[in-house]
């Protein structure tokens, strides 16, 4: 055994430890065999959840046994059928305190002080020196503190701040005594060691002060039944605490420093190896059973100051420092704050970011640092290998603003419509812009009207202001963009005598340019989204040679889409498309059905809801019963399966391992041996190329890891000034040595950046491919009560320090994730964050795109409506949005945010008429999760994060739950205390508590100025959550006091939501690691993005990533982008040359002339109908 611990830089590798076990999978394996054959032979029936999936003991997660009701064709919020036959179970006993602390109390033996007790049972010990020990029988623990009086406690709680007592009956021999309110002054447990292969079992004793100092020792046999529920679960935490513990020393001798990965990943093969051949082999894997899982890193993270305090005592200081494990996840050491310039409360932004942002309120907060010689040189060169598109002019283009000059491939300018014209266009001036009484537009044809005047067919140019960018400044005041808005279908088109100028463009320019105006994006007006400009963009799409097909509708043989047939409307499936004709002049498909398993196997009724089973059958449809692609693949039926296909349909991901074989006696499933070959499957994501990641303000990395599982990021850095946060980040990281925190502000991590410190943690530039964040919200949330106080105008500036640290690192890809309030609807449009970040953004040359996406549409549990910005760089593919995989419920109305200057809103919730899934509901998403009652013993085996928050379970708390009624579901106070809803009248009293049960609740305060309180009419505290129906959004903390949030209480029983809960509504895994007192993990998850919102969102970024590399990903991307940079110029002449739309403009120029009234010809009914809605305007929009 070493006497010095060794450095860091001698440890070895998590990979590199050779503890001379099985390996890990074969460990796995084994693990599942022994434990089946002790079910086997013992016959026992364990506490747990019945239909443990397969994979619970081999890494996988307890969390998919939830009930399924998608086929239902539900109208309503109604709850979905029990499908499962009623049962009560009645506990032994779940009193608080203990009976001895109730009267009439009869003790089964004489209540004597414990000085008496100890006379009595031993008189001839006094002068004796060895150790005696005293059985101690119908116990019970407890504190007695204010919020806590006289209240229970389990074990594992001694030594970590609270006093704990004890009362029970003490034997020896044929004498007893019973002790009352005994104070617990040590804890010893036996069998630590690795020469004992025992569990703690009956080796566990108690000893007061008194008792310490005669040396005699309190051995625990038989708990009091009320202190049952506190005492086995402890049993199996100090089981814990003696494995741990020799774990650590046996890892100590081989010199490796334990880390919480090490319980994770090889814990549980070190326990089986090490009692393969002991007499208690079979005791240790029951001890096993109880917790369904091999990662035990939750079950330590949980227990983590009881297993300090038991290796302290049991290995001493030296041997317990020497490992990581308490730096990780109960000192929070590990990670360094960076330095600080602690007085600086400035936002460090660059100059570009500067001027877009120093207008807006928290503008005085925002401070310019310059870029050091390093940064510099290294941000120009990357900037120089970024691809640009270049548009080559055909010669002699006019530049005179002689009217009868003008052809298709000029930009021309026209007076806006005035109001009178019945335009929806509302006249809005922009900061610094200076052509707000001009429309541009690029001239497609020309023609002649009835009266002989020339009128131009063009494609119009939107300006920022007539974009998502709005009333805010944008950085360059020459910049166009095309959209993809034409003139065709308008009635009213500009005459040559409207014609206010020709302007000369810069196809593809930078701001630098010597024209008029550069334009290098498009902006698709319906889609509100940015991309690059391209030759084919120049060309409206009604004259372009041919038919211009989206990705979106190419649909090939052999790919899966999602159809809707059936009886239910509201319902889609996954099919493979297997034919195509044309039938009557339309298009018809065949596609192969692909049902879903739980549907069709009656042995599989707890399938996930996105296994299928390949079949024969077929049904053909036509395309407007395609709903959307999905991605569909075939695995065997022994393998895991990988992420993202074990997310229960997130993204719109399925697997199937079996088949459908129709026979004459009916039909059979049965594992498929191999992939149909016909299935065009969906991609492995370990196939895709990664982009490396920084993950600002990341949090618990809910929303990193769900951009990283969508394959084809790899988070390399990660940020954020919260040491807890960040402690939670590295301990789930896949691989943490890949992986650099920075701990500390955004503002000291790009004051590094930009003066060239860079180190593990401050990437250099260039380096970065993908940028995320979720700039802190309160600034912009209507939860936030006053949101102009110096606080949060720092929140709000901490967006201008992303949009900073995009113009710093200019990465391919990048997205930002806020509040809804984020955007402005009416008031204060000149002060819009969210406007001004795409104005930043754009300004850069990125494509951007707006997502406004309710978390339950993705398959999260709670509605979670949030806006997402996701960027492009130029030549990389924007991803689309991800598709609706779960339904909305009815009770969920439209809503809409922003306003552009059509009346139209920026963004508004898109509620799909046809889903693969049905929304999950709060009992779906907690299923599988045992009753805790009131939650007191404070501990859950098999899921150690299931306990509640300190402060929600007082002895006060815990008296107001209890008499909120639980039927009808979702009662609150204000409905207990002043009538249900939808009754009138509503008033105090009319409730179902009487007047004494009122009085437990605090007063309600009257007055014109009183706020909603929590036991106002209007306030939503003290409220249970409704089982069948989306759960609450989940916010920082769990208080059932909370007017506007305080729907936190447990359908069926009497406490509040537990962090495990919240982590499922949030989409964590059961197994991930949330570090902290419950209270900061609550908030830790609170702060999260929704998991199933990240991971779809990864998913349509990977798709993105893999259209720009090519289907194929041969190549990396630095190689496309110096293909695309020495792509030939001669060829982008040629491709512009050819252009038929150019070779029109050749013609005019060349002398030849066209006859009057060759624009582009529109069918009578739309020309009527465009003419109605039209009437004068030259710009109208529908």
């Amino acid at each position: 055994m070493a006497d010095e611990p060794m450095t860091d830089d001698e440890v070895p590798d998590i990979k590199d430890i050779d503890t001379g076990f099985l390996a890990e999978q074969e460990t796995r394996l084994a693990i599942k065999d022994i434990y089946t054959s002790v079910l086997a032979e013992q016959e026992t029936r364990l506490d747990i959840t019945p239909n443990l999936p397969c994979n619970a003991l081999s890494g996988g997660d307890y969390d998919d046994l939830y009930t399924f009701y998608g086929s239902e064709d539900s109208s309503g919020d109604e709850e979905p059928p029990n499908t499962e036959p009623i049962s009560i179970k009645i506990p032994d006993c779940l009193l608080v305190s203990p009976r001895s602390c109730y009267d009439p109390f009869e003790p089964p033996s004489p209540i004597m002080s414990e000085r008496d007790a100890l006379k009595r049972v031993t008189p001839r010990r006094i002068l004796e020196d060895s150790s005696l020990e005293l059985q101690l029988d119908d116990f019970a623990v407890y504190c007695n503190t204010g919020a806590y009086p006289d209240e229970m406690r389990p074990l594992h709680l001694h030594g970590t701040g609270t006093d704990l007592y004890f009362d029970g009956v003490v034997t020896n021999g044929t004498q007893s005594a019973y002790v009352r309110r005994v104070k617990i002054h040590a804890l010893p447990i036996g069998n630590y060691g690795p020469e004992s292969t025992d569990l703690t079992k009956d080796k566990i004793w108690i000893q007061s002060e008194d008792s310490a100092e005669s040396d005699i020792y309190y051995r625990l046999k038989t708990p009091a039944i009320e202190y049952k529920r506190f005492f086995e679960p402890f049993l199996w935490v100090a089981d814990l605490a003696k494995h741990c513990v020799d774990f650590l020393e046996a890892m100590y001798l081989k010199k490796n420093r334990v880390t919480i990965h090490h319980f994770r990943l090889d814990f549980a093969a070190w326990l089986h190896a090490t009692y393969e051949a002991s007499d208690n082999r079979e005791e240790v894997l029951m001890w096993m059973l109880k917790y369904p899982r091999c990662d035990y890193g939750s079950a330590v993270n949980t227990n983590i100051a009881f297993l300090h305090k038991e290796a302290v005592g049991t290995l001493g200081d030296t041997i317990t420092n020497f490992h990581t494990l308490w730096n990780e996840v109960h000192f929070f050491q590990k990670y360094t704050p960076a330095p600080t310039e602690s007085r600086n409360i400035c936002t460090v932004v660059t100059r570009y970011t500067y001027d877009c942002f120093n207008h807006l309120p928290f503008g005085r907060l925002l401070e310019v640092m310059d870029l050091g010689v390093t940064t510099k040189r290294l941000r120009s060169d990357l900037l120089a290998q970024r691809p640009s598109a270049t548009f080559h002019m055909l010669p002699n283009r006019s530049d005179s603003a002689d009217v009868s000059k003008i052809c298709p491939g000029d930009t021309i300018s026209t007076a806006r419509d005035a109001v009178e014209s019945g335009t929806v266009w509302e006249k809005e001036a922009a900061r610094d812009d200076h052509h707000d009484e001009l429309w541009f537009a690029l001239v497609q044809d020309v023609s002649f009207d009835k009266d002989g005047y020339r009128v131009f067919e063009v494609i119009w140019y939107y300006r920022p202001v007539d974009t998502l960018c709005g009333l805010m400044k944008y950085p360059w005041s020459n910049e166009l963009f095309l959209s993809d808005h034409c003139s065709c279908d308008e009635d009213s088109k500009i005459r040559e005598d409207e014609v206010h100028g020709v302007h000369q463009v810069e196809f593809g320019g930078t701001p630098e340019t010597t024209k008029d105006f550069f334009c290098r994006q498009m902006y698709l007006a319906e889609d509100r989204t940015w991309v690059s400009l391209s030759q084919a963009h120049l060309r409206c799409r009604h004259v372009q040679d041919g038919p211009v097909s989206s990705y979106e509708d190419e649909y090939s043989l052999g790919d899966t889409v999602l159809v809707r047939w059936g009886r239910n409307r509201k319902l889609c499936q996954p099919c493979e498309v297997v034919y195509a004709a044309e039938e009557f002049g339309r298009l018809r498909y065949t596609f192969r059905k692909l049902l879903s398993r739980r549907d069709v196997d009656s042995t599989a009724s707890n399938a996930p809801p996105n296994e299928v089973v390949y079949t024969d059958e077929t049904v053909k449809l036509g395309r407007s019963h395609i709903v959307g692609r999905c991605h569909v693949r075939w695995f065997a039926a022994t393998e895991q399966i990988p992420t993202p296909y074990d997310r229960d349909g997130v993204g719109a991901y399925f697997f199937f391992t079996h088949q459908k074989e129709c026979g004459e006696e009916g039909y059979t499933i049965s594992p498929l041996d191999e992939a149909p070959w016909s299935m065009n499957q969906g991609p492995r994501q370990d196939s895709v190329p990664k982009l490396r990641g920084l993950d600002l303000f990341c949090g618990g990395g809910n929303f990193g890891r769900g951009l990283e599982e969508g394959g084809s990021i790899m988070m390399k850095w990660a940020n954020d000034m919260d040491s807890k946060a960040i402690h939670t980040y590295m301990a789930n990281a896949i691989d943490p040595e890949q992986v650099s925190p920075f701990l500390g502000s955004i503002d000291d991590f790009q004051r590094l950046a930009m003066q060239g410190q860079f180190a593990d943690n401050v990437p250099r530039i260039g380096e970065v491919d993908f940028i995320s964040g979720g700039s802190p919200c309160p600034g912009f949330s209507t939860m936030t009560n006053d949101r102009t106080t110096d606080p949060q105008r720092k929140n709000q500036s901490l967006v201008a320090a992303f949009a900073s640290c995009v113009d710093l690192y200019r990465p391919k890809y990048g997205i930002l994730e806020n509040v809804m309030g984020i955007i402005q609807s009416c008031r204060d449009r000149d002060q819009d964050v969210f406007s001004q970040l795409m104005c930043a953004l754009v300004g850069m040359g990125y494509q951007a795109r707006l997502f406004f996406l309710d978390a339950l549409s993705c398959g999260s549990a709670q509605m979670r409506s949030r806006v997402f910005i996701v960027f492009a760089a130029p030549g990389w593919t924007l991803p689309e949005k991800p598709l609706q995989t779960h339904s909305h419920p009815p009770s969920v109305k439209n809503a809409s945010l922003g306003r552009l200057p059509t009346g139209e809103p920026m963004a508004k919730r898109e509620i799909a008429k046809c889903t693969p899934f049905r929304y999950k509901s709060a009992s779906q998403a907690t299923a599988g999760l045992p009753t805790i009652y009131d939650a007191k013993p404070d501990i859950c085996v098999p899921f150690p994060d299931h306990r509640v928050v300190s402060g929600t379970n007082t002895n006060l708390m815990r008296n107001r739950v209890r008499l909120i009624p639980k039927f009808p579901y979702g009662m609150n106070f204000s409905q207990a205390w002043y009538g249900y809803y939808g009754t009138y009248p509503r008033a105090a009293g009319l409730g179902r508590l009487t007047k004494s049960e009122r009085s437990t609740f605090p007063p309600s305060r009257h007055g014109e100025n009183t706020k909603v309180t929590s036991t106002s009419i209007q306030s939503n505290a003290y409220g249970r959550r409704l089982p069948h129906q989306l759960m609450g959004t989940i916010v920082t903390a769990a208080s059932p006091t909370d007017a506007k949030q305080g729907r936190t209480i447990h359908w069926n029983e009497d406490r509040c939501m537990t962090v495990l809960e919240a982590k499922r509504a949030q989409g964590f895994l059961d197994s991930e690691i949330i570090l902290g007192t419950t209270t900061t993990q609550y908030k830790i998850v609170g702060n999260s993005v929704a998991r199933e919102v990240s991971l779809a969102l990864g998913t349509v970024i990977t798709d993105a990533v893999m259209r720009s590399y090519g289907r194929d990903c041969k190549h990396s991307a630095v190689e496309q982008e110096d293909e695309e940079v020495e792509q030939d110029d001669e060829e982008e002449e040629e491709i512009f040359a050819t252009s038929p739309l150019w070779a029109r403009a050749a013609r005019r120029r060349d002398g030849e002339s066209e006859t009057p009234g060759t624009s582009v010809p529109t069918s009578p009914g739309a020309a009527a109908l465009t003419r109605e809605k039209n009437g004068n305007n030259k710009r109208w929009r529908e």
